[in-house]
């Protein structure tokens, strides 16, 4: 594995790392990731990475941004350090809103309304169906496009494409379909040196949501499984004070439109408190990639399912590289005993 050194503006190759002491390489689905690079301060490492430039894995077409280096004396190692391409979309702000809409249309649209970035440009269009339902507005378009890939299963990435002058950076909004093969189990060996943790102390699915108004006369909506009961019902307060009625518009506390940006802050909110679920696991070199699906059983916690890859981790050290999957919150089911 080497990496390749790319400008910053045209995606020229300036150069090429084939020795390092350490490299961390986090390659996400619908987050974001980051790398950290550590060589020896040679003068041409000195010279070559540079904050601001691409570097390029060899087998990968996902290149990482230059963020941060830093050398606290002459006998210390360079440390590089950076996110994937989706970093620029940290760098961009919109005010859009987004509301009923097809997912990948709207993270399409939202990308090629912002501000150009040298050489970023649309990939093809998949034709997901799938519909963002709530609402969401104002924020970085990075915000944007985890809030709406999270509610959806979507990915999203910057690939690099092209040769030589061609060379271009493409958004994709993307989601691997399911491949049965991938199964692990503990029972069967290949889900090894498994970290694992579960919880639901925070999670939610009702959220009671007060904006304008003072005592009854106060603007409330429910919004969320409003059917559930007992101990399926998991509430949630959201004071909503800061969203104010148009009044430009013609709005009141009890308008329609008002009560829907409540509803829809509400919706946003019961989207931060899901069931917390997580397993890391080390898998071959010829193992998952970012948002591939594995079907996952743990028969000793007597738990099974099905869920995305969130990360794929690349870790080389010392001559050895290992390949670690994060797998993302799953919706977990008992076994049948």
């Amino acid at each position: 594995m080497t990496l390749d050194v790319l400008d910053e503006l045209t995606l020229a190759r300036l150069g090429r790392v084939e020795v390092w002491v350490s490299l961390y390489w986090d390659e996400p689905y619908n987050t974001d990731g980051e790398f950290t690079l550590e060589v020896r301060p040679t003068e041409e490492n000195l010279s070559l990475l540079r904050e601001g430039r691409w570097l390029r894995r060899a087998d990968s077409d996902v290149p990482m941004r230059i963020c941060h280096r830093s050398n606290e004396n002459a006998d210390s190692n360079l440390v590089v350090t950076g996110f994937p391409g989706t970093w620029i979309f940290t760098k961009r702000a919109c005010t859009a809103i987004v509301k009923n809409e097809n997912a990948e249309q709207a993270m399409r649209r939202l990308v090629s309304a912002m501000q150009p970035w040298p050489k970023l440009e649309l990939g093809e269009l998949v034709g997901f169906d799938t519909t963002y339902t709530a609402q969401t507005s104002g924020g970085s378009i990075m915000d944007y496009l985890m809030t709406i890939g999270a509610a959806c299963d979507l990915g999203f990435r910057v690939r690099l494409a092209g040769k030589n002058a061609d060379k271009k950076l493409l958004f994709e909004v993307y989601r691997p379909t399911a491949d049965p093969n991938n199964r692990f189990s503990t029972k069967w060996g290949n889900l090894q040196q498994a970290a694992w943790a579960f919880g639901d102390s925070d999670y939610a699915n009702v959220a009671v949501v007060q904006g304008a108004g003072e005592g009854e006369n106060r603007a409330t909506v429910t919004v969320g499984l409003t059917d559930a009961t007992g101990a399926d019902r998991r509430e949630l307060y959201v004071d909503a004070r800061d969203v104010q009625p148009d009044e430009e518009k013609g709005e009141t506390s009890r308008s329609e439109a008002y009560l829907e940006r409540l509803m829809a802050r509400g919706t946003n909110k019961l989207l931060e408190q899901l069931r917390t679920g997580s397993i890391e696991l080390t898998i071959d070199a010829e193992g998952l990639s970012p948002g591939d699906v594995a079907f996952c059983t743990i028969p000793e916690l007597g738990y099974k399912a099905t869920v995305r890859v969130a990360d794929v981790i690349t870790q080389s050290q010392s001559d050895s590289t290992t390949r670690t999957v994060r797998l993302g919150t799953p919706v977990w089911r008992k076994l049948r005993r």
